[in-house]
């Protein structure tokens, strides 16, 4: 090597080393201003951290709230109504009435049209009653005045019964007709149509 390229290898050599030397040297503040400038730093990272949390949840909350919100009202209870009022029932209108006194059967079940017919009842006034059952023929026991029972086979019995009150029965009446105090007796000419216009469950009153 020439002496020129000897003295350029020192130059060279002194200039690293002066750039080594720059990048060691320690900066003009003193340990505790570095202290502080670090924890500035580090209490500005965390400020920002919070910040963008706090961004965070609030933003999630934003687009949360109302897929809550119609997830709670796909699952709502329908709200309670109060029941509306019922309509009372309206009473059963009469199949038929009777006025023992007259001695008179009045159908109503005629569309609306009635029809009297003639019948024989002694002994006891007639309270409101209701058809139990029907026979197309039974054998009863007519109360007599004073005090007489008769036996017979009747047709066309339909038999009335009420409140506390023994059985009623109409019938077709017999060959010797006597007038009852349990048994309302109809001609044989109409027997046989009372007997298919009352149904059980009729009510039948006093007229």
């Amino acid at each position: 090597m020439s002496e020129h390229d000897e003295h350029e290898s020192d130059g060279l050599d002194s200039a690293l080393r002066v750039l080594a030397a720059d990048g060691e040297a320690q900066p003009d503040l003193s340990g505790a201003q570095i202290r502080r400038r670090g924890e500035a730093r580090g209490r500005r990272r965390r400020t920002a951290g919070a910040a963008a949390a706090a961004v965070a949840l609030i933003v999630g909350a934003a687009v949360g709230v109302p897929r809550m919100t119609g997830a709670d009202e796909d699952h709502r209870e329908p709200a309670a109504t109060s029941p509306s009022p019922s309509l009372p029932t309206p009473a059963a209108l009469p199949a038929a009435s009777i006025n023992t006194e007259k001695g008179v059967l009045i159908v109503n079940k005629l569309g609306g049209r009635s029809r009297p017919i003639d019948v024989w009842m002694k002994g006891r006034p007639f309270v409101r009653m209701m058809v139990e059952s029907k026979y197309t023929e039974a054998g009863l026991t007519a109360d007599l005045f004073p005090g007489d029972k008769y036996d017979y086979t009747a047709r066309w019995v339909i038999k009335l019964t009420g409140a506390g009150d023994s059985p009623v029965y109409i019938a077709q009446a017999a060959s010797r007709a006597y007038p009852s105090s349990n048994v309302i007796s109809v001609g044989s000419r109409d027997a046989k149509w009372v007997y298919d216009q009352l149904e059980v469950g009729d009510l039948v009153v006093p007229d």
